[in-house]
């Protein structure tokens, strides 16, 4: 499925909210908490030891042989987390606002207790959840609910932010579509991405080849006599920077305010 294979909703009804704007009329708008609940489960008992962690909005087993960043003494002060637990981390917002803060827990672990823990409380769909809030995310509207000096939220502060409330089936249906189409396009992302690696070694040898070895292709080479700089055309010369150029000693620009570099007379 594509956007144009998408077809627009019967009727639509303002929702609301400035940054929602207008909504399928048979959605409805709720408070977070009436959906999602905030889930504290202590690994206090040491009991599980599968340590996870958010990583560009992913749920990741965490490599603790390794020491990689920052461990804790004992992972008792962290939190379980199940299948389908939403994460978000929701701390120093005014410092960053380009990583993403939410993940789908996709297998039981712990997590670091400074992340708040969701979980639907009904049957709904914690995948399209989890998508709403992403969304949420990388248009800032967290930003808007922070509070504090390093505008850390916790659940108080987010619970009566408002969620669209689809019908289930619309919600899987949500969540399916935006699964497929996200892979296709990281699968596309990948490509570009070895592509611009291949275009860029190919524009850093056209500039290594053209300013060691000149334009003609057919001109004869010699020996530099420099390890790094291989052979050139036969008619170069190799001589040092000092006989080319002259340098010269200097000190650093003086202050903006120093009245050398203005006249106010």
């Amino acid at each position: 499925m594509n956007n144009q294979n998408l077809k627009p909703y019967p009727a639509y009804k303002p929702s609301g909210i400035p940054w929602l704007g207008d909504i399928p009329a048979h959605w409805e708008v709720k408070p977070l908490f009436a959906v999602l609940s905030e889930r504290q489960v202590s690994n206090k008992a040491g009991n599980e030891s599968n340590v996870l962690s958010l990583s560009y909005g992913k749920i990741v087993k965490r490599d603790v042989e390794s020491n990689f960043g920052l461990l804790p003494e004992s992972f008792n002060t962290y939190q379980i987390v199940d299948p389908g637990n939403i994460i978000l981390r929701l701390t120093d917002l005014q410092n960053d606002k380009r990583s993403l803060r939410t993940g789908l827990v996709q297998e039981r672990g712990i997590i670091t207790s400074a992340y708040v823990c969701l979980a639907v409380k009904k049957d709904d769909c914690p995948e399209y959840f989890e998508k709403l809030l992403h969304s949420y995310d990388i248009t800032k509207v967290f930003y808007t609910f922070g509070a504090g000096i390093r505008q850390t939220m916790k659940f108080e502060d987010l619970k009566r932010m408002p969620v669209l409330l689809p019908p289930l089936p619309e919600q899987q249906a949500i969540a399916a579509y935006l699964d497929s189409e996200t892979a296709r396009l990281d699968v596309l992302a990948d490509r570009y991405r070895r592509l611009l690696a291949l275009l860029d070694e190919k524009r850093r040898t056209l500039i290594t080849h053209a300013v060691t070895r000149g334009l003609n292709p057919t001109v004869p080479l010699k020996d530099s006599g420099i390890e790094w700089l291989g052979q050139i055309p036969a008619h170069w010369e190799v001589k040092r920077v000092k006989h080319l150029a002259l340098v010269k000693r200097g000190a650093s620009p003086r202050p903006i305010d120093d009245p050398i570099y203005f006249d106010d007379r």
